[in-house]
């Protein structure tokens, strides 16, 4: 027997009789979407780390709160580093009567240490040139700074107590981690200028950077110098500018991630469900071949054969489709990744064709070893024998090496566990339960009468593949409402996160004396109900009258001063909106006890637990607080939130400003330009830009995700055929006998639809239930939402699911009743 010629001839063959045909579609589907993802994923890492050193301005910077000393300059010139300073804060320019919040980001010389600095001579003028640091007395604007103040180049720009010419637009910075999340438009300007016009006073929301250059071995021996000398400053490396980008992308990966993960797992059990059919059919051929004398082995190995060239067409055609749907992730993302992503590497690519041939040879070798145990005697009296032990071990082996590559592509091991723990519990579920009712409907089918009789005849009569069925279609149902129903779910109660209301500027440092002006100001322009909270600003001097020691630190953090770092907090009678109670009791309004409310973040930052004591140093004066109760802020909602709160009634005179948030439209902002004109201690903070930038954040990676699920749906839907194809060509006989006996096409069609209807309504009963719990624990445990199952949309796709199955089973049925008995009796 040649092995590869009869494997060939039978491919050719039988590639379009169903069962091969499934296991294709179910490979390319599996192999394209982990293609699509690791490509993606692959991509961007590189550009983030081949970028860092750029999108850094150096190769190693110390960051802090005041000015860097001369001293760590001196210390790298002497080891032949170039060294420069910068000083970034927020501040209100003033252009005529037109004002803008600005992000002032002042540069010294040597600027920029590594990457370039792109500048233009018109506002919409393409060309850009390289430059330096601003000369003493211009500015480089952004475009949206130049648009919002009216300006043009030439134009003079109020700042502080003089004035800068704008002499460039500013097109690319190096150091801007990609301009994600950036709070206002940036304007360029020399350090010079910033000193003159006294903006970096005391109480300043500054934050200076002093940037390194130099050889990377040079660098990593300074930074291990600095480790020590640096106390007090946070050292920044390259890998510190990774974090702002993949931030946004942390949600948008697990979105990701959730439909891949799916879409594998399907591919897997379609894989299963399709290769264990093929099988079945060739249990003929298998006993014909062995009277013909040909050996176990070649027959085995001319199967297995069959599956491994079917894989090397599914591994190709998967690869390019997974590549094309890369390009329309990279194109659903827009401005989210960077600009110039590298060519796709090999590498991704490679772990989808893995991933393939894992499905392949996992979930469709087992079946295969069932053909060990065919005798020839098959021919004569239809012996079979049972499914081997070790196939059970491939199986699982299969399945570990496929969750293996998975979470090793996805690179999210929690989301993994939540969701294969929740499909192993439903299938486990589903088997049990489907041996219990049908052992069950045997002791009622002596009962029944007509199509229930026949129908739940042919669900016992074949317990094992009814089973079978039952995981299959639940698993398939169950995937089909997490994507369909859960997912879209779990997006929109992403993008409410932020709705139309949503606070949009913050005025900060607001006197006590101003407050009743501010808040007149605010209710004349439509802010409705504008709140007015004190903020201050102490020291933490001791938790449990021990020194402060955080329990989490950065990596790169080399602040080791906890008692030296200041503290923001606030004070009120009732409890904070936007928060929840997580433990012990808030304090009663009107009560007078030094009582203390912390942010969970803060109190897992510190080890603090309810009954705690901290002491702050509030002014000239220290206070001592026990904390009654912990919560958490949801930071998303822009309110006016703080990780440390106290009892109004006991603070006393401890110094105070105000903030507040509000939300205004923003055709009304110019006329918050006379507020902060009247009150020049005013700050105005405008985050309308980052407001915008997370709802398109949002949009983006819906469409992304969107693409990603329609692989998922599609897998989804080829298990609900494998599952329904399963037992063909058993009801194909069973109908021949029927007939034969008198049966009429009605009785067999009502058959087959209790059948199959009985199927689908367990199916969709444990798959909505399933869906339902799965889905509110992976929203709160992975995507930290809190998501309510839509039972509406989940009972409406469960049924569905009912007459999908259905429908399955009778547009099956109409084959099989045309072909006559007898024809049907020699193909069975």
């Amino acid at each position: 027997m040649n092995v590869i010629r009869h494997a060939a001839r039978a491919l050719r063959r039988e590639f379009l009789a169903g069962d091969l045909l499934t296991v294709f579609a179910a490979l390319v589907l599996g192999v394209a979407v982990m293609t699509a993802v690791g490509t993606l994923v692959n991509r961007v890492t590189l550009a983030l780390t081949s970028s860092a050193a750029e999108m850094l301005g150096g190769d190693l910077g110390l960051s802090a709160r005041e000015d860097v000393p001369a001293r760590f300059a001196d210390a790298a010139r002497t080891r032949g580093l170039a060294s420069t300073r910068m000083v970034s804060f927020p501040s209100v320019l003033f252009h005529g009567d037109d004002s803008q919040m600005a992000n002032i980001k002042a540069v010294s010389a040597g600027y920029p240490l590594r990457g370039e600095l792109r500048v233009g001579r018109a506002l919409h003028d393409a060309a850009s040139e390289t430059a330096g640091t601003p000369p003493p007395g211009e500015a480089y604007a952004d475009p949206r700074l130049m648009q919002a103040l009216g300006l043009k180049i030439g134009d003079a720009l109020e700042f502080g107590a003089g004035t800068l010419t704008v002499t460039r637009v500013l097109q690319a910075e190096p150091d801007t981690s990609g301009e994600l999340m950036q709070l206002s438009p940036p304007l360029l300007v020399n350090r010079v200028d910033v000193d003159r016009a006294g903006l970096l006073g005391p109480g300043s929301r500054a934050s200076y950077r002093m940037m390194f250059a130099g050889p990377p071995e040079v660098i990593a021996d300074f930074r291990a110098w600095l480790a020590p000398q640096a106390k007090g400053y946070r050292i920044v490396g390259i890998a510190d500018t990774q974090r702002g980008v993949r931030g946004a992308f942390d949600l948008a990966g697990r979105f990701l991630s959730l439909a891949a993960l799916l879409a594998v797992l399907l591919a897997g059990v379609a894989t299963a469900l399709a290769a264990n059919r093929f099988a079945m059919r060739r249990i003929d051929q298998v006993a014909i071949l062995r009277c013909l004398g040909a050996r176990q082995r070649d027959i085995l190995a001319a199967m297995a054969l069959q599956l491994v060239m079917l894989a090397i067409p599914a591994c190709l055609a998967g690869i390019g489709l997974g590549l094309a749907a890369q390009a329309g992730l990279v194109q659903a993302l827009g401005g989210l990744v960077p600009n110039r992503l590298p060519l796709p590497q090999a590498t991704p690519a490679l772990s989808g064709a893995g991933i393939g041939l894992v499905l392949l040879l996992g979930f469709g070798l087992p079946p295969l070893l069932r053909l060990r145990g065919v005798p020839p005697m098959r021919v004569l009296n239809r012996s079979f024998a049972a499914l081997p032990p070790s196939s059970l071990l491939v199986y699982l082996a299969a399945l570990a090496a496929t969750v293996a590559l998975t979470v090793q592509a996805t690179g999210d091991v929690r989301l993994a566990a939540w969701v294969l723990g929740g499909l192993a519990a439903l299938a486990a579920l589903a088997g049990g339960v489907g041996a219990l009712l049908l052992w069950l409907l045997r002791g009622l089918q002596g009962r029944l009468r007509g199509r229930w009789k026949l129908g739940v005849a042919a669900l016992t009569r074949r317990r094992g593949l009814a089973v079978m069925q039952l995981v299959g279609l639940s698993l398939s149902l169950c995937a089909l409402l997490l994507l369909s129903v859960v997912g879209p779910g779990l997006l929109a109660q992403w993008r409410d996160r932020l709705p139309s209301d949503t606070p949009n500027y913050f005025l900060m440092n607001i006197q006590p004396g101003q407050r009743a002006a501010v808040l007149a100001t605010l209710q004349e322009l439509g802010v409705m109900a504008p709140g007015i909270e004190p903020f201050s600003t102490g020291r933490l001097l001791a938790v449990n009258d021990r020194a402060p020691q955080r329990q989490q630190r950065e990596d790169n953090s080399n602040d080791d001063d906890d008692a030296n770092r200041p503290v923001n907090f606030s004070w009120r009678r009732d409890f904070p909106p936007a928060n929840q109670l997580l433990e012990g009791r808030f304090w009663a309004v009107g009560s007078t006890a030094a009582e203390a409310s912390i942010e969970q973040g803060w109190a897992e930052r510190y080890d603090m637990k309810l009954g705690d004591t901290v002491t702050l140093q509030m002014g000239e004066q220290e206070r001592r607080f026990t904390i009654t109760s912990i919560r958490k802020a949801d930071w998303d909602s822009f309110q006016v939130n703080f990780f440390l709160l106290l009892n109004e009634g006991a603070v006393g005179d401890a110094p105070y400003n105000l903030i507040t948030a509000f939300h205004l439209p923003r055709a009304q902002a110019p006329a918050l330009a006379g507020l902060t004109r009247e009150h020049p201690n005013i700050s105005l903070l405008d985050i309308d830009g980052i407001l915008e930038r997370v709802r398109e954040v949002v949009d983006r990676v819906t469409q992304a995700v969107q693409l990603v699920m329609g692989f998922s749906l599609l897998a989804g839907l080829l298990v609900l055929l494998a599952a329904l194809q399963a037992t063909a060509g058993e009801r194909r006989y069973d109908s021949a006998v029927l007939r034969t006996l008198g049966a009429t096409r009605s009785q067999l069609r009502g058959a087959v639809l209790v059948e199959f209807g009985l199927l689908g309504l367990l199916s969709a009963l444990l798959a909505v239930a399933t869906a339902a719990v799965l889905g509110s624990v992976v929203a709160r445990q992975v995507f930290e939402l809190q998501l309510s199952p839509p039972w509406g949309p989940l009972l409406v796709g469960g049924a569905l699911g009912v007459l999908l199955s259905m429908a399955s089973g009778w547009l099956g049925t109409r084959r099989i009743l045309r072909t006559p008995p007898a024809l049907a009796l020699r193909e069975a």
